[in-house]
């Protein structure tokens, strides 16, 4: 929209318009795209601003002492805002506080938040801070009014312009839409083609959904096993990864690794041998090009693929962009092809888009995201997931259901669509590829499945196999929540929208009217029926909420809240009354099933519909029929017949009324042993970190595996000359209930990363612990120059790493995904803190119900557990030969308690000191070698 528009932001003491207050109103005039009028102003609150609000804002209690109260310039911010539409980024929180306080009650509210979602569809975040610097827009004092409402205006006329590039026909087809639905963005989507023709660079074509995708290339044919296998020469592998070999000569940071040459001729020999083989090979050995060039060779030979399994995309991308092209190089075999293969979900199916775009969306969230995907797909044509950002449980909701997730959909199906479907050009890449890479849970559960993804292979290497269990047990978990089960039924429609709409609509246009209003009268009781439904999952999710209350842990938290189900609590009253409510779904699921299946049978009586329309509609109802047998099938596990290998909980984060229902496998190890160990000819399990006490017995336990040789390779690395590992002496342990611990920690972060120059990485486990230390150290390293980067303010892994290495004094917080995966090699990453023992939280339902098939769980399984994230997370310190760096155990229970040798015993051979904690600065600049003055208290 053009003419006059007032951006805002606000600053406020909570959440809740009802009962927290404005702090601070910021607004800008703008008059097509420029700032002409700015207003701004602190309010007293009349309360106290609470500690996590100064830390956020810089607003002080003492910076509105003597500011107006809101009645005094409620009737200023009345005359700037006017009646002209408002924008902000999240509109509905600030126009809450306003309406609150009787301001902007009719003003068209633009929210630059979900326009950036529909508009930058493959922005990292979109947040305020990451969207303007993407679009190069300057935001000085991020969370003040001011510079938030300027930066939000300029954002706006940039999504402004970028709408004025897209389609017409792309533009309308959002507009129609969302004015159908009233949603206020529509306002925005017309305007766009109206400055369109107004400007003559309006397109008025339509666009179908075959020009969203790339075509097929045919120039590939499958790969073809020769009939007997030759097996790899050991002297070959030498030859090619020497010191002399052609790997030497085309790598350019080449290093000449023992280690290395022993794990691909280990590979080799387990392939050429039909074995099973586990590896541990140390930071430095170069595993990836250790296991590639054997597996390169085998494929080359004997037309045999082999399969790479990954626990990260980070893996993933260095071996498809960076590994294999070396490999490739150093053969001299241009005709190696490398491929990576997902999960279903991953691939957007053109088939059901159409099916959207034609029936129109039925709510905000699939408008929404049908917008985001048609500007998308005129920059991707991919359809693969990783290209595009999607926001929150609903948006990866109504994705789901636009996938190629669909068991019924077959390759022919696919190959009817002229070659577009991007699952289909991924399979038939897969198929002629010599490397094809997965993922782990994909591995395994499509190993399990009767409707393959992957092609047949018989060889695989599981890289990260550390991280193997528990990349299975997510994969092959289940989450049932009140709001996606009450949407799915939604997207039944009536009789004029959704699903029910579409098979109205064609039974009236290809049906004899009598058939025609027999069909009408059967699909009224349908969707009365449907609408009973959602009521009936509204009380479902009550009698979970008061079994929560019964329960005692129906309490909010900043963090999720688990409550497993066992035999004990199942006995409950609480849960005896879910169960009842339970046998009424039954009924309505059954019931809606064997509906569906009649409406299966009307359409395959429209004899005068194409059989493209009846595919789609049968397509459809066919999806939707799964859907909901997944759920029956599910629930009623949760409910009434738990199986014995899966685990049950409840789950919620700040609402225990909007709680979700999940389950996970037990124990992988008998999937792994039945469709991997049993099924193919040769596994190679390997990671930097598979052993605990110097044994690989826990990861065998685990992965039944226990009959499989196991090796270790060793690393290149000198870790006595590289690592110094400084144990404070003099800390409380973490449990210190006086907060002794936690002053120590904030000052440990502050004076060694002074004494560095920044330069450094905290490890916590658990987010809480990471946001109280950043609001605690932020101001003060800001006093001495250094930058923070955490986790706890929502910018993405990749920025936070990006934005550390290019910050010369830097320190980073991170937590989970920062354990493992992390590369910051050089002189960016020099010191890195521990926070505590990763030990796993007691009460997580998976943990739980593992820990309870062992005798002694604590030093059985906790304590192994622990050590392979202990030794995952050291291993980001020293990453190459000439690194040098520190690291603190900031957690005395490796001094204090029986287990913590164990611990240190898992490290490589460092420099292992203790000392107070005042002297850590000094140990580590002369560990380093700097010449720095050291700053201590």
């Amino acid at each position: 929209m053009r003419g006059e528009l007032v951006a805002i932001d606000l600053e406020t003491t909570g959440l809740d318009p009802q009962a927290d207050r404005i702090l601070e109103f910021g607004g800008v005039r703008i008059v097509d795209g420029e700032i002409v009028e700015e207003y701004n102003t602190l309010i007293n609150p009349g309360c106290s601003i609470p500690p996590y609000i100064t830390h956020l804002t810089g607003i002080t209690d003492e910076d509105v002492a003597d500011a107006p109260i809101l009645r005094d310039v409620h009737r200023k911010i009345h005359q700037f805002i006017k009646d002209v539409p408002v924008i902000a980024h999240n509109v509905s929180f600030d126009l809450s506080f306003l309406r609150a306080n009787g301001l902007a009650p009719n003003n068209l509210p633009v929210d630059t938040y979900e326009l950036a979602s529909i508009l930058l569809p493959s922005a990292v975040r979109y947040n305020l801070n990451s969207l303007t610097m993407d679009a190069g827009i300057q935001l000085d004092y991020a969370h003040r009014a001011l510079h938030d409402a300027r930066a939000t205006a300029k954002l706006y006329w940039y999504l402004w312009e970028k709408a004025l590039t897209l389609p017409t026909a792309i533009l309308n087809e959002i507009a129609e839409t969302a004015l159908h639905l009233k949603i206020p963005a529509a306002r925005f989507f017309t305007s766009a083609i109206e400055e369109q023709t107004a400007r003559n660079i309006a397109t008025q074509t339509k666009t179908p959904h075959n020009t969203f995708f790339s075509l097929y290339n045919k120039g590939t044919s499958t790969l073809q096993p020769t009939p007997t296998p030759q097996t790899i020469v050991q002297d070959e592998i030498v030859d090619l990864l020497g010191e002399h070999s052609p790997l030497a000569k085309t790598m350019p940071d080449y290093e000449h690794r023992p280690q290395q040459i022993d794990m691909a001729k280990a590979v080799a020999s387990a392939f050429n041998r039909g074995e099973h083989l586990l590896v541990e090979a140390g930071t430095g050995t170069g595993k990836s090009i250790a296991y590639l060039m054997p597996a390169a060779l085998w494929a080359l030979q004997n037309g045999q693929r082999v399969v790479i399994s990954t626990g990260t995309i980070n893996l993933q991308e260095q071996l498809l962009n960076n590994d294999i092209p070396l490999v490739k190089a150093a053969l001299g075999h241009d005709e190696l092809r490398a491929a990576v293969m997902k999960g279903r979900s991953n691939y957007l199916c053109p088939r059901r888009l159409e099916t959207v775009r034609r029936r129109k969306p039925t709510n905000i969230e699939e408008w929404r995201l049908l917008a985001k995907i048609l500007v998308w797909l005129l920059e991707d044509q991919s359809g693969d997931k990783n290209g595009i950002s999607l926001r929150g449980l609903a948006e990866h909701s109504v994705w789901q259901r636009l996938s190629a997730e669909d068991e019924g959909c077959t390759m022919e199906q696919c190959a009817k669509m002229g070659g577009i479907c991007p699952f289909f050009k991924a399979r038939k890449a897969a198929e002629a590829a010599h490397i094809l890479i997965v993922n782990h849970a994909l591995l395994v559960s499509d190993a399990a499945s009767d409707n393959h993804v992957l092609p047949e292979y018989d060889y695989v290497i599981i890289d990260e196999a550390h991280d193997f269990e528990a990349a299975v047990t997510s994969g092959m978990s289940y989450r049932i929540d009140e709001a996606a089960l009450r949407r799915r039924i939604a997207d039944l429609g009536d009789l004029s929208n959704g699903l029910l709409g579409a098979v109205a609509k064609a039974g009236q246009q290809y049906l004899p009217d009598r058939k025609a209003q027999k069909l009408i009268a059967y699909m009224q009781d349908m969707v009365a029926a449907s609408q009973s439904m959602r009521v009936v999952v509204q009380k479902l999710y009550q009698a979970v909420y008061h079994f929560l209350v019964e329960e005692e842990v129906a309490r909010s938290a900043e963090y999720t809240i688990t409550h497993r189900l066992t035999p004990q609590n199942r006995q409950k009253t609480a849960f005896q009354q879910i169960q009842r409510i339970w046998v009424k779904l039954e009924e309505y699921l059954s019931t809606l099933h064997d509906a569906l299946g009649q409406l299966i049978n009307a359409i395959q009586r429209m004899e005068e519909a194409t059989e493209q329309q009846r595919d789609n509609l049968l397509n459809s109802i066919a999806a939707t029929m799964r859907y909901f047998e997944m759920v029956y099938e599910e629930l009623h596990q949760f409910f009434i017949e738990p199986d014995s290998n899966m685990v049950y909980w409840i789950a919620f984060n700040s609402d225990p009324k909007q709680a979700s229902l999940q389950s996970a496998p037990l124990h992988i190890g008998p999937l792994v042993e039945n469709y991997l160990w049993e099924k193919k000819r040769s596994v190679v399990l390997t990671s930097a970190t598979l052993q605990t006490a110097n044994s690989f017995e826990y990861i065998q336990q685990r992965l039944y595996a226990e009959h499989i040789q196991a090796i270790d390779v060793g690393s290149p690395f000198d870790y006595r000359q590289s690592t110094l590992v400084y144990l404070p002496s003099d800390i409380p342990e973490p449990n210190d209930r006086q907060g002794k611990y936690q002053k120590m920690l904030e000052r440990a972060i502050i004076e060694l990363a002074t004494a560095l120059g920044g330069r450094i990485m905290v490890l916590f486990t658990s987010y809480s612990h990471l946001r109280q230390t950043a609001q605690a150290v932020g101001p003060r390293l800001a006093l001495g120059d250094i930058e923070i980067f955490t986790q706890s303010d929502g910018t993405s892994r990749e920025a936070l790493l990006d934005g550390f290495q290019e910050t010369e004094r830097a320190v980073l917080l991170g937590t989970r995904s920062f354990w493992q995966g992390v590369d910051i090699p050089g002189d960016s990453l020099s010191g890195l803190i521990m926070a505590r023992l990763p030990f796993a939280v007691p009460s997580d339902p998976i943990f739980a119900a593992r820990s309870e098939t062992y005798t002694n769980s604590f030093s059985t399984f906790a304590v192994p557990d622990a050590i392979l994230r202990f030794r995952q997370g050291f291993g980001r310190l020293i990453r190459r030969k000439t690194d040098k760096g520190v690291f603190v155990i900031f957690d005395k229970r490796v001094l204090t308690k029986n287990y913590g040798n164990q611990f240190l015993e898992s490290l490589p051979d460092c420099e292992i000191r203790q000392g107070p904690l005042s002297a850590l600065p000094e140990a580590a600049a002369q560990w380093l070698q700097l010449g720095e003055n050291v700053r201590s208290e």
